[in-house]
């Protein structure tokens, strides 16, 4: 359905420039930074809690957890080499190396070495050995509960397999930088055990180290024969497996020959030129020369194991003569080059081990090392943790990054649009207005001022008695700062063209409860007040608020705009004229109509439109949601000016940009976006692009409508709401 042809569209003005003709850029990564940090300052209150609570987790962590303290024995581990040794070797074992040094500290850390620890009567006897367990309830739920129900502290020592486990858990085991010394660290809750346990384990150490040098190590002169005896013997046979192969190799290797030499020949001569016939015949009779070998060497026992592994992928000779011969080929070959890599590799283990039992001979009596103490472990006068500023340190971290992770979670979790720059930035289409949340005690004061001034205005009063408190283009309301966004709103629709070609503006939302009508009932009033003849029209057939707003009946006497698109009213007749505003007229919605769809889905509306846009400066179209029902995809290519309301806190994210693929899939511009009901703060001016800040009440929660939850729109249950209110202003909404 084209637009109204009495207004084209081609012609705009100078400051015209509609850049709403096709999809804006997304914002660059640096704006969505920038968005996700504002967004992330708008929570802060999460981030401060988060501070707060790590702070006071730490806090509370340093009130219950016991002081530790702990002592430290210095082993120093020395290298002894014998003299006649070259300098290469004892590098090769030099205990100076940090590999060397850390076997020896994973030494010292086995779990046997602890249990014998553990075992020991001296230690079994340390008084304090167990700590007891720590009570982490407050000291408040401490007193609420029983002494019979109360934990006893543990004192009965466990076990050398279990306490040598809690020795593992409170040693530590370093090794201090470019030396060979090595720190054995105990630490325990009571001073004198943590001194006790360190020097133990020193001396468990010590005791080891001598009884393995005392009781011998096994001879390694003899391991290294043993090993040289089966490196010689699996030299020798992969050997003699290769002796057996080297005549059938040979041959090989002339077949190999021949057929380059058969090859060139085919380029130069026929199939039966007298050279061709001799080189195939040799070809022939060296092909059955290289079968025989490889049968001789096949059966040979010396690799007899081999050839019977793989005797399943040799093909039948008899029938696959030549795939055969191929097969036997690779077989042959990959068998020679596996035995060739084994006998270099078993020779050079070969000549290794000869050269190392020379060594060994040479080096059997010498010491390769040996430990002892560089100094005990003392009685330590102060606690090593708990540290309270790593501890607040940690805490204030920690809280901080939760608070974080919150305030993170519930921007991703939000689904709705807070400000114009959210709107904006998501969904990259201009913002007409931003109306922030109207209070209505803010509008009653302003109206009583306005009274207290103007007396003789209260004669006139009864006539706006029943108007909707949303309607602030009333006596003693129209000077507030809620007019002036309206006002905002009327200036901006009309930057949108000229005038005189932009007539028809619509407002419709995503869901029902947006404020879609109260938007579109100010903007008109907002337009009459300038002087220009306007017209409102309430083209919701399923669920008119238009009459709502007046205080009027939905269905006239001369009918509504149902009954002119029925042809049942004429135009002229369904006006109402006296509307209590200069300049501004209406049209209702009329009788329910059973078919809201079909009554509009004809060319009676675009004469109405035109007619209107022929007597009226301005025309307000007041259309249903755009998600719940289809009836304003109809209307909207009609329009010159489609605008979308959008409520604060209200709308989801995926409702609006699913209005603008609808509205992009239909071939229709949307103008711009209301931004309705936002409740402005401290934090977020500048991001609303509003006069100041507003102390807002929760307005508009008794219209927030599920998302999704629209099918009934327009139902006929919902006919005792088309009644007026009278004195609306009283009672709110």
């Amino acid at each position: 359905m084209s637009r109204l042809p009495t207004f084209p569209s081609a012609h705009f003005d100078e400051f015209d420039e509609d850049p709403h003709g096709e999809d804006p850029k997304r914002q660059e990564s640096g704006d969505k930074m920038k968005r996700l940090a504002l967004d992330l300052v708008g929570r802060w209150y999460w981030i401060v809690l988060g501070l707060v609570l790590g702070y006071l987790g730490a806090s509370y962590y340093l009130s219950k957890a016991p002081k530790q303290y702990s002592a430290t024995t210095t082993l120093l581990v020395k290298q002894q080499t014998s003299s006649v040794m070259a300098r290469d070797q004892v590098d090769e074992i030099d205990l100076r190396t940090q590999e060397a040094m850390n076997t020896v500290a994973e030494r010292i850390r086995r779990l046997d070495l602890m249990e014998r620890v553990a075992s020991r009567e001296d230690v079994r006897s340390l008084p304090g050995l167990i700590p007891p367990v720590v009570d982490w309830r407050p000291d408040w739920m401490k007193e609420k509960v029983d002494e019979s129900s109360a934990t006893p502290e543990q004192s009965v020592v466990p076990p050398p397999a279990a306490l040598g486990g809690l020795i593992s858990r409170w040693t530590t085991v370093s090794i201090r930088r470019m030396t060979r010394l090595m720190d054995v660290a105990v630490t325990h809750p009571v001073p004198e055990v943590s001194k006790a346990l360190a020097d133990a384990i020193a001396d468990e150490y010590l005791k080891e180290v001598a009884a393995a040098r005392t009781t011998g190590r096994s001879n390694s002169i003899d391991l290294l024969g043993k090993g040289m005896d089966e490196a010689r013997e699996g030299l020798q046979a992969a050997r003699g497996a290769l002796a057996t192969y080297a005549r059938t190799l040979q041959v090989q290797q002339a077949l190999d020959a021949k057929e380059i030499e058969v090859t060139g020949l085919q380029r130069k001569y026929l199939r039966r030129h007298p050279k061709m016939i001799t080189a195939n015949g040799e070809l022939e009779r060296l092909k059955e020369n290289f079968l025989g070998e490889f049968e001789v060497a096949r059966k040979s026992p010396s690799d007899r194991v081999y050839w019977d592994s793989v005797s399943d992928t040799l093909p039948d000779r008899e029938a696959s003569p030549a795939e055969y011969l191929r097969t036997a080929r690779q077989l042959l070959i990959s068998r020679a080059n596996v035995l060739q890599s084994e006998t270099d590799s078993l020779n050079k283990v070969y000549e290794t081990m000869i050269a190392q039992q020379k060594e060994a001979s040479v080096n059997q009596e010498s010491e390769e090392s040996s430990t002892e103490i560089s100094s005990a472990a003392r009685v330590p006068g102060f606690s090593s943790a708990p540290m309270a500023r790593k501890v607040h340190t940690s805490g204030i971290a920690g809280g901080l990054a939760g608070g974080l992770l919150i305030a993170l979670l519930l921007v991703r979790l939000d689904n709705k649009y807070h400000t114009v720059a959210q709107i904006v930035s998501d969904t990259g289409e201009t913002v007409l207005a931003a109306v922030s949340d109207i209070r209505p005690h803010h509008l009653a004061a302003a109206e009583k001022q306005y009274l207290k001034r103007h007396p003789d205005a209260a004669k006139n009063e009864d006539f706006h008695e029943n108007w909707d408190e949303r309607i602030i283009f009333r006596p003693g309301v129209s000077s507030t700062s809620y007019a002036e966004m309206y006002r905002v709103l009327r200036a901006s629709v009309t930057l949108l063209g000229e005038e005189a070609r932009r007539k028809i503006t619509l407002f419709s939302s995503a869901l029902p409860g947006e404020g879609k009508t109260s938007t579109s009932t100010n903007y008109a009033l907002a337009a009459a007040g300038q002087g220009r003849k306007t017209l409102l029209i309430d083209l919701d057939l399923r669920k008119p608020s238009v009459h709502k707003m007046f205080g009027m009946q939905r269905e006239q006497e001369n009918g509504g705009i149902t009954e002119c698109l029925a042809g049942i009213a004429p135009f002229e007749k369904v006006i109402i004229r006296n509307t209590g505003q200069e300049n501004f007229h209406l049209i209702l919605s009329g009788r329910r109509a059973p078919n809201p769809g079909e009554l509009l889905d004809t060319g009676r509306l675009k004469a109405i439109l035109a007619r209107a846009c022929q007597e009226y400066d301005v025309v307000v179209l007041d259309t249903a949601p755009l998600l719940a029902v289809p009836d304003t995809r109809i209307v909207a290519p009609l329009a010159h000016n489609v605008c979308l309301v959008a409520r604060a806190e209200y709308t989801p994210k995926g409702a609006v940009r699913r209005v603008l693929d609808v509205l992009r899939e239909d071939g229709t511009t949307l103008s711009g976006i209301v931004f309705n009901g936002f409740k402005e703060k401290r934090r977020l001016i500048g991001e609303n692009y509003s006069y100041g800040y507003y102390r807002t009440s929760r307005y508009g929660r008794a219209y927030r409508y599920g998302y999704g939850s629209y099918g009934s729109y327009g139902a006929d249950d919902e006919d005792e709401k088309d009644l007026p209110k009278r004195g609306n202003r009283r009672k709110r909404r």
